[in-house]
Protein backbone atom coordinates (compact mmCIF):
# COMPACT_ATOMS: atom_id res chain seq x y z
CA UNK A 1 0.00 0.00 0.00
CA UNK A 2 0.93 3.23 -0.72
CA UNK A 3 2.10 5.76 2.37
CA UNK A 4 -1.17 8.29 2.90
CA UNK A 5 0.67 11.51 3.89
CA UNK A 6 -2.84 12.88 5.68
CA UNK A 7 -1.45 13.99 9.16
CA UNK A 8 -1.29 18.08 9.39
CA UNK A 9 2.28 17.96 10.00
CA UNK A 10 2.66 16.30 6.79
CA UNK A 11 0.71 18.37 5.03
CA UNK A 12 2.25 21.41 6.44
CA UNK A 13 5.60 20.10 5.03
CA UNK A 14 3.77 19.69 1.15
CA UNK A 15 4.03 23.22 0.58
CA UNK A 16 7.28 23.86 -0.77
CA UNK A 17 6.84 21.19 -3.58
CA UNK A 18 3.05 22.11 -4.08
CA UNK A 19 4.53 25.34 -3.97
CA UNK A 20 7.31 24.90 -6.70
CA UNK A 21 4.57 22.60 -8.78
CA UNK A 22 1.94 25.15 -9.45
CA UNK A 23 4.07 27.45 -10.18
CA UNK A 24 5.61 25.90 -12.52
CA UNK A 25 2.34 25.01 -14.12
CA UNK A 26 1.60 28.81 -14.20
CA UNK A 27 4.93 29.65 -15.78
CA UNK A 28 4.48 26.49 -18.59
CA UNK A 29 1.34 28.31 -19.80
CA UNK A 30 2.85 32.00 -20.12
CA UNK A 31 6.43 31.83 -20.46
CA UNK A 32 6.36 30.38 -24.27
CA UNK A 33 6.53 33.97 -25.58
CA UNK A 34 9.15 35.87 -23.26
CA UNK A 35 12.58 34.58 -23.97
CA UNK A 36 13.11 36.41 -27.01
CA UNK A 37 11.95 39.16 -29.06
CA UNK A 38 11.05 36.94 -32.36
CA UNK A 39 9.03 34.60 -30.29
CA UNK A 40 5.47 33.92 -31.40
CA UNK A 41 3.24 30.74 -30.53
CA UNK A 42 4.38 29.24 -33.80
CA UNK A 43 7.91 29.58 -32.83
CA UNK A 44 8.15 29.40 -29.25
CA UNK A 45 11.66 29.74 -27.57
CA UNK A 46 12.85 26.08 -25.62
CA UNK A 47 12.79 26.52 -22.52
CA UNK A 48 15.94 25.23 -21.13
CA UNK A 49 19.94 25.94 -22.51
CA UNK A 50 21.13 23.26 -24.23
CA UNK A 51 25.04 22.69 -23.45
CA UNK A 52 27.09 19.62 -25.13
CA UNK A 53 29.00 18.08 -22.04
CA UNK A 54 30.83 15.35 -24.17
CA UNK A 55 30.76 14.12 -27.98
CA UNK A 56 27.44 13.35 -28.49
CA UNK A 57 25.87 14.02 -25.26
CA UNK A 58 23.89 17.08 -24.00
CA UNK A 59 22.93 18.84 -21.18
CA UNK A 60 19.21 20.87 -21.06
CA UNK A 61 19.51 23.00 -18.02
CA UNK A 62 15.96 24.44 -17.29
CA UNK A 63 16.10 28.03 -18.57
CA UNK A 64 15.65 31.06 -16.21
CA UNK A 65 12.03 30.77 -15.86
CA UNK A 66 11.49 27.91 -14.64
CA UNK A 67 9.30 26.72 -16.87
CA UNK A 68 11.26 23.46 -17.77
CA UNK A 69 10.91 22.38 -14.01
CA UNK A 70 14.08 20.22 -13.96
CA UNK A 71 16.97 19.24 -16.28
CA UNK A 72 17.61 16.51 -18.96
CA UNK A 73 19.86 15.43 -21.24
CA UNK A 74 20.19 13.16 -24.14
CA UNK A 75 23.41 10.78 -25.34
CA UNK A 76 23.58 10.17 -29.45
CA UNK A 77 24.96 6.53 -29.90
CA UNK A 78 25.49 4.92 -33.79
CA UNK A 79 22.40 4.02 -34.13
CA UNK A 80 19.98 6.00 -31.77
CA UNK A 81 19.55 8.41 -29.42
CA UNK A 82 18.78 7.73 -25.26
CA UNK A 83 16.94 10.57 -22.87
CA UNK A 84 17.58 11.56 -19.63
CA UNK A 85 14.33 12.76 -17.80
CA UNK A 86 11.75 14.44 -19.31
CA UNK A 87 10.72 17.52 -17.26
CA UNK A 88 7.44 18.51 -15.97
CA UNK A 89 6.00 20.51 -18.70
CA UNK A 90 5.29 18.20 -21.82
CA UNK A 91 5.89 21.66 -24.37
CA UNK A 92 9.60 21.77 -22.79
CA UNK A 93 9.43 17.93 -23.57
CA UNK A 94 8.39 18.57 -27.07
CA UNK A 95 11.11 21.58 -27.57
CA UNK A 96 13.35 18.79 -26.67
CA UNK A 97 12.47 16.27 -29.20
CA UNK A 98 13.14 19.24 -31.71
CA UNK A 99 16.62 20.14 -30.54
CA UNK A 100 17.24 15.97 -30.82
CA UNK A 101 16.28 16.21 -34.76
CA UNK A 102 18.19 19.34 -35.11
CA UNK A 103 21.96 17.39 -34.44
CA UNK A 104 20.43 13.78 -35.21
CA UNK A 105 18.78 12.06 -37.63
CA UNK A 106 18.81 8.86 -35.69
CA UNK A 107 15.80 7.68 -33.76
CA UNK A 108 15.06 8.17 -30.01
CA UNK A 109 14.97 4.78 -28.85
CA UNK A 110 14.99 5.09 -25.24
CA UNK A 111 13.96 7.44 -22.19
CA UNK A 112 15.43 6.73 -18.62
CA UNK A 113 13.99 8.71 -15.39
CA UNK A 114 15.74 9.32 -12.96
CA UNK A 115 12.53 8.52 -9.97
CA UNK A 116 8.94 9.23 -10.12
CA UNK A 117 8.32 12.91 -9.67
CA UNK A 118 6.37 14.60 -11.74
CA UNK A 119 8.62 17.54 -12.68
CA UNK A 120 11.38 14.36 -14.46
CA UNK A 121 8.39 12.03 -15.70
CA UNK A 122 6.23 14.69 -16.94
CA UNK A 123 6.72 14.29 -21.17
CA UNK A 124 7.47 10.77 -20.77
CA UNK A 125 4.54 10.64 -23.34
CA UNK A 126 5.65 12.56 -25.57
CA UNK A 127 8.66 10.88 -25.89
CA UNK A 128 6.92 7.60 -26.22
CA UNK A 129 5.16 9.13 -29.44
CA UNK A 130 8.51 9.93 -30.77
CA UNK A 131 9.60 6.00 -30.47
CA UNK A 132 11.08 5.98 -27.10
CA UNK A 133 10.85 3.43 -24.58
CA UNK A 134 10.54 4.48 -20.90
CA UNK A 135 12.94 3.16 -18.66
CA UNK A 136 12.32 3.37 -14.63
CA UNK A 137 13.72 2.34 -11.33
CA UNK A 138 10.91 -1.27 -10.75
CA UNK A 139 9.37 1.34 -7.76
CA UNK A 140 8.56 3.49 -9.94
CA UNK A 141 5.91 1.97 -11.67
CA UNK A 142 3.94 1.81 -8.19
CA UNK A 143 4.64 5.04 -7.26
CA UNK A 144 4.08 7.65 -10.53
CA UNK A 145 0.35 8.14 -9.90
CA UNK A 146 -0.49 8.05 -6.63
CA UNK A 147 2.74 9.13 -4.90
CA UNK A 148 2.72 12.19 -6.98
CA UNK A 149 -0.71 13.30 -5.78
CA UNK A 150 0.03 12.84 -2.48
CA UNK A 151 3.29 14.92 -2.81
CA UNK A 152 0.69 17.49 -3.02
CA UNK A 153 -1.86 16.83 -0.82
CA UNK A 154 -4.54 19.62 -0.35
CA UNK A 155 -2.50 21.83 -2.60
CA UNK A 156 -3.38 19.80 -5.83
CA UNK A 157 -5.36 21.52 -8.79
CA UNK A 158 -7.42 19.84 -11.44
CA UNK A 159 -5.29 20.94 -13.96
CA UNK A 160 -2.31 19.48 -11.82
CA UNK A 161 -4.67 15.91 -10.79
CA UNK A 162 -5.37 15.32 -14.50
CA UNK A 163 -1.82 15.68 -15.86
CA UNK A 164 -0.69 13.24 -13.27
CA UNK A 165 -3.58 10.72 -14.07
CA UNK A 166 -2.46 10.97 -18.08
CA UNK A 167 1.38 10.44 -16.51
CA UNK A 168 2.83 7.62 -18.61
CA UNK A 169 4.13 4.27 -17.09
CA UNK A 170 7.12 2.91 -17.38
CA UNK A 171 7.75 -0.32 -20.25
CA UNK A 172 10.69 -1.54 -18.54
CA UNK A 173 11.61 -1.58 -14.88
CA UNK A 174 14.98 -2.53 -13.20
CA UNK A 175 16.19 -2.97 -9.62
CA UNK A 176 18.97 -4.11 -10.83
CA UNK A 177 21.95 -2.43 -13.07
CA UNK A 178 21.55 -2.01 -16.16
CA UNK A 179 23.51 -1.67 -19.52
CA UNK A 180 22.21 -0.02 -22.67
CA UNK A 181 24.29 -0.10 -25.97
CA UNK A 182 23.51 2.32 -28.48
CA UNK A 183 25.57 0.39 -31.12
CA UNK A 184 29.10 0.18 -30.21
CA UNK A 185 28.36 2.79 -27.18
CA UNK A 186 27.62 1.89 -23.78
CA UNK A 187 25.04 3.69 -21.44
CA UNK A 188 25.38 2.28 -18.19
CA UNK A 189 22.43 2.56 -15.62
CA UNK A 190 22.71 1.86 -11.94
CA UNK A 191 20.00 2.10 -9.15
CA UNK A 192 20.98 4.37 -6.66
CA UNK A 193 19.92 5.21 -2.55
CA UNK A 194 18.99 8.44 -1.71
CA UNK A 195 16.38 11.08 -3.33
CA UNK A 196 13.02 8.66 -3.47
CA UNK A 197 13.48 5.30 -2.83
CA UNK A 198 13.61 4.60 -6.17
CA UNK A 199 16.44 6.60 -8.39
CA UNK A 200 18.74 6.07 -11.13
CA UNK A 201 21.69 7.34 -12.30
CA UNK A 202 22.96 7.35 -15.90
CA UNK A 203 26.63 6.79 -16.90
CA UNK A 204 27.90 7.75 -20.08
CA UNK A 205 31.79 6.18 -19.88
CA UNK A 206 33.24 7.20 -22.91
CA UNK A 207 32.07 10.75 -22.13
CA UNK A 208 32.63 10.96 -18.37
CA UNK A 209 29.54 12.39 -17.96
CA UNK A 210 27.32 11.16 -15.02
CA UNK A 211 23.33 11.99 -14.90
CA UNK A 212 22.69 12.35 -11.14
CA UNK A 213 18.52 13.03 -11.79
CA UNK A 214 17.95 14.71 -8.23
CA UNK A 215 20.89 12.80 -6.23
CA UNK A 216 22.65 16.26 -6.71
CA UNK A 217 21.36 19.65 -6.56
CA UNK A 218 23.73 22.21 -7.86
CA UNK A 219 23.52 25.61 -5.60
CA UNK A 220 19.88 24.26 -4.74
CA UNK A 221 19.06 23.21 -1.34
CA UNK A 222 17.43 19.72 -2.21
CA UNK A 223 13.78 18.43 -2.09
CA UNK A 224 14.23 15.83 0.54
CA UNK A 225 10.52 15.19 1.21
CA UNK A 226 10.74 11.20 0.22
CA UNK A 227 14.72 10.75 0.72
CA UNK A 228 17.10 8.92 3.52
CA UNK A 229 19.84 11.32 3.92
CA UNK A 230 22.00 9.01 5.66
CA UNK A 231 21.65 6.61 1.99
CA UNK A 232 22.07 9.78 0.15
CA UNK A 233 25.27 10.89 1.36
CA UNK A 234 26.68 7.28 0.99
CA UNK A 235 25.93 7.37 -2.82
CA UNK A 236 27.78 11.29 -3.61
CA UNK A 237 30.19 10.19 -1.55
CA UNK A 238 30.16 7.01 -3.80
CA UNK A 239 30.03 9.64 -7.01
CA UNK A 240 33.15 11.09 -5.90
CA UNK A 241 35.06 8.44 -5.61
CA UNK A 242 34.36 6.88 -9.09
CA UNK A 243 37.14 6.72 -11.44
CA UNK A 244 38.43 9.54 -13.02
CA UNK A 245 35.53 11.67 -11.09
CA UNK A 246 38.40 14.66 -11.05
CA UNK A 247 37.71 14.65 -14.64
CA UNK A 248 34.23 14.05 -15.14
CA UNK A 249 30.99 15.89 -15.31
CA UNK A 250 28.17 15.46 -13.18
CA UNK A 251 24.53 16.78 -14.56
CA UNK A 252 22.27 17.85 -11.50
CA UNK A 253 18.42 17.89 -11.46
CA UNK A 254 18.40 20.92 -10.51
CA UNK A 255 20.87 23.68 -11.08
CA UNK A 256 23.72 23.94 -13.73
CA UNK A 257 26.58 21.63 -15.38
CA UNK A 258 28.70 20.57 -12.29
CA UNK A 259 31.73 19.54 -11.14
CA UNK A 260 33.73 17.23 -8.61
CA UNK A 261 33.91 20.64 -6.53
CA UNK A 262 30.04 21.15 -6.82
CA UNK A 263 29.43 17.80 -5.70
CA UNK A 264 32.08 18.20 -2.66
CA UNK A 265 29.73 21.17 -2.11
CA UNK A 266 26.44 19.28 -2.34
CA UNK A 267 27.87 16.92 0.13
CA UNK A 268 28.72 18.82 2.49
CA UNK A 269 25.31 20.81 2.82
CA UNK A 270 23.43 17.13 3.04
CA UNK A 271 26.37 16.38 6.35
CA UNK A 272 25.99 19.98 7.88
CA UNK A 273 21.87 19.27 7.82
CA UNK A 274 22.19 16.33 8.97
CA UNK A 275 24.74 16.91 12.05
CA UNK A 276 23.35 20.34 12.86
CA UNK A 277 19.96 18.20 13.23
CA UNK A 278 21.24 15.79 14.78
CA UNK A 279 23.44 18.14 17.60
CA UNK A 280 19.82 20.46 18.21
CA UNK A 281 17.42 16.92 18.65
CA UNK A 282 20.68 16.03 21.54
CA UNK A 283 20.12 19.63 23.13
CA UNK A 284 16.16 19.19 23.46
CA UNK A 285 15.27 21.75 20.68
CA UNK A 286 11.86 20.63 18.86
CA UNK A 287 9.82 22.82 16.14
CA UNK A 288 10.91 26.70 15.64
CA UNK A 289 13.82 26.71 18.29
CA UNK A 290 15.61 23.80 16.14
CA UNK A 291 14.35 25.26 13.13
CA UNK A 292 16.40 29.13 14.51
CA UNK A 293 19.21 27.16 15.47
CA UNK A 294 20.17 25.27 12.36
CA UNK A 295 18.71 27.57 9.55
CA UNK A 296 21.59 30.17 10.28
CA UNK A 297 24.19 27.74 10.24
CA UNK A 298 23.07 26.48 7.12
CA UNK A 299 22.62 29.93 5.83
CA UNK A 300 26.46 30.87 7.12
CA UNK A 301 28.07 28.18 4.63
CA UNK A 302 25.39 28.35 2.20
CA UNK A 303 23.88 31.90 1.53
CA UNK A 304 24.31 32.02 -1.95
CA UNK A 305 22.43 28.98 -2.89
CA UNK A 306 19.02 29.84 -4.48
CA UNK A 307 15.59 29.71 -2.36
CA UNK A 308 17.63 28.59 0.76
CA UNK A 309 15.47 31.01 3.13
CA UNK A 310 12.23 29.68 1.79
CA UNK A 311 13.72 25.74 1.82
CA UNK A 312 15.86 25.10 4.69
CA UNK A 313 13.37 25.37 7.09
CA UNK A 314 11.08 22.69 5.88
CA UNK A 315 13.81 20.46 5.03
CA UNK A 316 15.04 21.05 8.88
CA UNK A 317 11.73 19.26 9.83
CA UNK A 318 11.80 16.29 7.05
CA UNK A 319 15.69 16.05 8.92
CA UNK A 320 14.14 15.92 12.69
CA UNK A 321 11.54 13.47 11.58
CA UNK A 322 13.76 11.32 9.90
CA UNK A 323 16.21 11.40 13.05
CA UNK A 324 12.98 10.32 14.87
CA UNK A 325 12.27 7.46 12.79
CA UNK A 326 8.87 9.06 11.89
CA UNK A 327 9.30 10.57 8.50
CA UNK A 328 6.80 8.99 5.98
CA UNK A 329 8.49 7.71 2.32
CA UNK A 330 7.07 6.13 -0.35
CA UNK A 331 6.61 2.29 0.23
CA UNK A 332 7.55 -0.63 -2.55
CA UNK A 333 4.37 -1.77 -3.77
CA UNK A 334 5.63 -5.32 -5.13
CA UNK A 335 5.70 -4.21 -9.17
Amino acid sequence: MITNRTEMSALRALTRIASLLLALAASAAHAQVQARPDASPANPPAPFVLKQIGPGVYAAIDGPQGSSGSNAGFVVGDDGVLVVDSFFNPDATKALVASIHKITPKPIRYVVNTHYHIDHVGGDAVLREAGAIIIAHRNVRGWIHENNVNLLGTHITPQLRAQIASLADPDLVTDKPLTIWLGSRRVDVRPVEGHTGGDLAIFVPDAKVLFCGDLLWRKYPPNIIDGTVGKWIATVTEFQHLPNASAMTFVPGHGDVANIQDVADFDAYLRELSTDVAAGRAAGLTGKDLVNTVVPKLKGRFGDWEHLDRSAPTEVGYMDAELAGAKQVPIPTGN
